[in-house]
């Protein structure tokens, strides 16, 4: 049952502290235009010593009905997976309201001395990843869940990967890399990887702006270039004026996966400001980054080099800088997937732009 108009949200108490029993009525009605983000990601932001491992990102999310007929939206495949494997049923019987987006990007990796033309065969291959995707969220306001499905186009190992970090480079005035020869799949080869996550509120409270919170828990799954599963925690403390619904900062495998952007505000709010941090364990089956697809390359590791189990948390900042535009930092890092001397724990930080309308 999809829900056209709008609903009460749940009374919130703490310690006898009740807010408001309509917390906000939340439109339920998407609309055509409802915001941008911009993801940029380097572990300049995190580290004196760059481009090692995850170097950076670029992504950019258009939210709103939009994001079903943009040109290269895949929202029908999207449709036509979530059907097939029946991931819509968890949600279909319930009253829920739906929201869309597409994002394009891209995300760059290195090893840790990029001055070295020759291949180097124990530290983390060159790779690259030009994608776009189109993600569907579908929220069941009675009972705080969220479902997400995500389906991820791209391109592994295109040559102007190399041309992004020289001109990267020259701007700051930094040596130039010199292996890209060497990166995974090099020439280019199609990839693809289906997301589906379910995220449920155990809290939240939200005092008009006096310490609000939320905490939530998510399980998540993939299939593809990344093929994994994973769960964990995240939470935010501040001044909240959003909805739980759309803060999902679990959404990252590297970059931050296009979430819809979204407007609804809560009654008698100040401007965000808040801080969030939150961990996952997962259970990694197969990363093309590392591992390679079906095109050969130069450089790769066996599953018995890499590790299984990875562990990430994340820590940021968010503030509200005007109605609806919001600035955020914030640092990642997880434990070290390649075994062996050359073992790092990944650490990089970025900034997120965002603006919903």
């Amino acid at each position: 049952m999809l829900l056209n108009s709008t609903f009460a949200a749940e009374s919130v108490t703490d310690a006898g502290n009740v807010s408001t029993n309509n917390e906000n009525r939340l439109s339920m009605t998407e609309k055509y235009n409802s915001g941008w983000a911009v993801y940029i990601d380097n572990d300049l932001f995190s580290s004196a010593e760059t481009d090692r491992d995850y170097t950076g990102g670029l992504a950019v999310t258009l939210s709103g009905q939009r994001a079903q007929e943009f040109l290269l939206s895949t929202d029908n495949w999207l449709d036509t997976i979530d059907r097939w494997v029946r991931f819509d049923t968890l949600y279909q019987k319930s009253p829920h309201f739906q929201l869309h987006s597409f994002e394009y990007g891209f995300t760059l990796f290195t090893p840790r001395d990029t001055s070295i033309a020759e291949p180097i065969f124990d530290d983390h291959p060159y790779a690259s990843l030009f994608f776009i995707a189109n993600t569907e969220q579908t929220v069941i306001p009675a009972n705080k869940f969220s479902y997400q499905s995500t389906l991820t186009l791209g391109i592994l190992g295109l040559p102007v990967a190399e041309d992004v970090q020289v001109s990267l480079h020259k701007l700051t005035g930094t040596a130039l890399p010199q292996g890209w020869e060497n990166q995974i799949s090099y020439g280019g080869e199609p990839t693809a990887k289906y997301t589906v996550s379910v995220q449920k509120t155990l809290t939240n409270i939200y005092r008009q702006g006096k310490s609000d919170y939320d905490i939530k828990a998510s399980m998540e799954g993939n299939i593809g270039y990344s093929t994994d599963i994973n769960a964990g925690f995240s939470g935010r403390w501040g001044r909240i004026n959003t909805p739980w619904w759309s803060f999902n900062p679990h959404q990252a495998e590297y970059i931050n996966l296009g979430a819809p952007v979204v407007a609804d505000r809560l009654e008698g709010s100040t401007s965000e400001f808040y801080f969030w941090a939150g961990f996952n364990i997962k259970y990694r089956f197969y990363n093309a980054i590392l591992q390679g697809q079906f095109r050969d390359s130069v450089v790769t590791f066996s599953s018995d080099q890499l590790e299984s189990v990875i562990y990430e948390g994340w820590t940021g900042i968010t503030r509200e800088f005007g109605t609806g535009l919001n600035v955020s930092f914030f640092v990642r890092g997880r434990t070290a997937e390649i075994k062996g001397p050359n073992a790092r724990k990944p650490l990089w930080g970025g900034f997120i732009f965002s603006k919903s309308y």
